[in-house]
């Protein structure tokens, strides 16, 4: 459901925490085409003045009454991922387009019933999967297209993604925050972690879905395909991936005691070239990734080449919520669709069972 011409898209805001306001109300508060409408927080001091800082008129202190007094479009909820499956539902039941923080839910089954809720519906449902919207990874991921489709380089032979933990905060302020009692949302109990799990393995996954799942997102996004979990070592250090393809795909884990910078690259290599991508630390404002582009001596006749073209300097949370204004206003597809969001809670679950020997 998209907005009328010339209007600005009125959005509601559910959760003002660490976030919700760094990474999404304060880029938000920036776009001109959107007007930021209302804020549901249970923290009420808190949330005035959050909403004082942002002009955001109306505060509620529940996301229920939110959704039954604001005139909205959409809504941004930003809250612990455990807590979608008691919120996401409100919204698509509202008939509001929906952008949520990654990972969709906790369970697979969830996440199908409510993509399917929203599809139903024709409403946006965004998943914040925010690095498909750095400029460096979105000219990755068209020269692996050009690459595939043209065959200038020959086949894709392997994929090697790197990170560690890191610095993700890179010295961002803090959030505004003042003093509260503790909030009591009815109803609003965390999603149950997967049955089928043993009890040290919960942690793993409930781990893995908050940190890695965004390679587990990226990696499908640059290489245009879905792919199968075949291996993870005992000490989940490295996981070993197959494309749909048969391209090898690797994610290394191994911590090196990395402090104040923030490692995170990604190799796809051809038979007579390579894309190398480096992705910013999350919360690092006004910088993109970068790219090298290097094609082999002697493939199709060519001299090596090494490309390293200059991109603009965009924070990919700031590029997510201009992307997702547009979509409400435009009625137009997200890059970053629920649909998708559920294969990686599927490949979180393969990785899992590979642990467990299954």
């Amino acid at each position: 459901m998209g907005g009328e011409m010339g209007k600005k898209v009125r959005l509601g805001f559910v959760g003002c925490g660490y976030m919700g306001q760094l990474a999404h109300i304060a880029n938000y508060a920036t776009i001109s085409d959107c007007e930021l409408v209302a804020l549901a927080e249970g923290r009420q001091n808190t949330a005035k003045a959050v909403a004082q800082r942002y002009g955001i008129a109306e505060v509620y202190p529940t996301h229920r009454e939110m959704l039954a007094k604001a005139d909205l479009d959409g809504v941004v909820a930003i809250m612990w991922y455990s807590l979608h499956h008691a919120v996401v539902p409100d919204i698509i039941g509202a008939g509001l387009n929906v952008a949520t923080e990654k990972p969709m839910c906790v369970r697979v089954e969830t996440a199908k019933k409510m993509a399917e809720a929203a599809e139903k519906k024709g409403l946006i449902y965004q998943v914040g999967y925010m690095k498909r919207h750095d400029p460096a990874a979105k000219l990755a991921r068209q020269i692996v297209q050009q690459w595939k489709g043209s065959a200038e380089c020959g086949k894709m032979t392997y994929v090697r993604i790197t990170m560690p933990s890191g610095d993700w905060t890179y010295h961002i302020e803090p959030p505004i925050t003042r003093e509260d009692p503790a909030p009591v949302y009815v109803g609003e109990t965390p999603e149950p972690m997967p049955e089928w799990m043993p009890e040290p393995m919960k942690n793993t996954y409930n781990s893995f879905i908050n940190f890695y799942i965004h390679q587990i997102n990226l990696l499908r996004y640059l290489i245009g395909e879905d792919y199968e979990v075949v291996y993870v070592d005992p000490g989940q250090r490295i996981m070993l991936a197959m494309a749909d393809s048969g391209v090898v795909c690797v994610l290394e884990m191994a911590s090196y005691g990395l402090r104040n910078e923030w490692h995170e690259f990604y190799r796809i290599c051809f038979e007579g070239g390579k894309i190398d991508l480096q992705i910013p630390a999350p919360m690092a404002r006004q910088r993109s990734g970068t790219v090298s582009i290097y094609k082999g001596s002697g493939f199709l006749g060519s001299d090596p080449q090494t490309i390293e073209p200059s991109l603009p300097q965009r924070w990919s949370f700031l590029e997510q919520a201009r992307h997702f204004v547009e979509c409400v206003r435009d009625g137009k597809q997200t890059i970053s669709p629920a649909s998708d969001a559920i294969k990686d809670l599927e490949v979180s679950e393969q990785y899992i069972r590979c642990l467990m020997g299954k």
